[in-house]
């Protein structure tokens, strides 16, 4: 009894919370960009991932909001061509048309083939070529904030961790962007139950980003723009990842911490 007086008044609440979000989104609004940079009149948006199906299936929030910004410009990086089963060539076609789905150019997707940067669980990367990578592709770009994964990759893949390694070890020591700032941004790992609580860690996430992260809330426009994209991705659209479309956090809110 006295869980459910606590539980359901915390549902509601996170609920609510969620609504009024959607409805005001400038309440948790931040400049992301860097200090020297928010002057600039087109601000240009890195996202790293490591497989194609990553930009929709844990970043959706984020690049529905940044999409629709006229003066931001978003690009995908992917290190790999998700080829573990053979897939790579289907795969980066899946990626370019969820792209599309999120307002994209297909020229806006970079997407890596390099057999140094498998699509693999259990071989592990080389930091200083994704560093390399990133880098190049920043340079090239004027990048000027970066999202990628966190230390613990939201799902632990090792490709999800060494993407973020690699980036967070292009930001610190790299001598080019101790003259030229960029801002990286690190996609906040939740446990087990909040990952897959939907709507419902709303409160929670709020507080957290309140005071040490970045929110990204997506509202049903949004919503429907990750599902479309995740539906583009056919040759990964497995039962469980049906059902991850309605229960993942990461279908409605993303949070972040920033690394450098």
């Amino acid at each position: 009894m006295i869980l459910v007086h606590v539980v359901v008044p915390l549902l509601l609440a996170s609920t609510a919370l969620y609504a009024f979000l959607c409805w005001r989104p400038a309440l948790i609004e931040r400049n992301i960009f860097p200090l020297e940079k928010q002057q600039k009149k087109q601000k240009h948006v890195l996202f790293v991932t490591a497989h194609p199906d990553d930009e929709c299936m844990f970043f959706s929030p984020t690049l529905a909001y940044l999409s629709r910004r006229s003066d931001v410009t978003v690009s995908l990086l992917c290190l790999t061509t998700g080829n573990h089963d053979q897939l790579g060539d289907v795969r980066k076609k899946e990626l370019l048309k969820s792209a599309v789905t999120f307002g994209l150019t297909p020229d806006s997707v970079i997407i890596v083939d390099d057999q140094h940067l498998p699509d693999s669980p259990r071989q592990a990367w080389n930091l200083a070529l994704v560093a390399k990578t990133v880098e190049a592709v920043v340079v090239a770009g004027d990048v000027d904030t970066i999202f990628t994964f966190d230390g613990r990759g939201v799902s632990g893949h090792q490709n999800h961790i060494a993407a973020y390694m690699g980036v967070k070890h292009m930001a610190l020591t790299s001598q080019r962007f101790k003259f030229q700032k960029i801002n990286v941004y690190a996609l906040e790992s939740a446990g087990l139950v909040f990952k897959f609580s939907s709507i419902l860690d709303t409160l929670f996430a709020f507080g957290m980003a309140v005071d040490s992260g970045r929110m990204f809330v997506a509202d049903l426009a949004a919503y429907s723009q990750g599902i479309q994209a995740m539906l583009m991705h056919e040759s990964q659209l497995v039962w469980f990842r049906k059902l991850y479309l309605v229960f993942s956090r990461y279908m409605f809110i993303n949070t972040y911490t920033k690394v450098n």
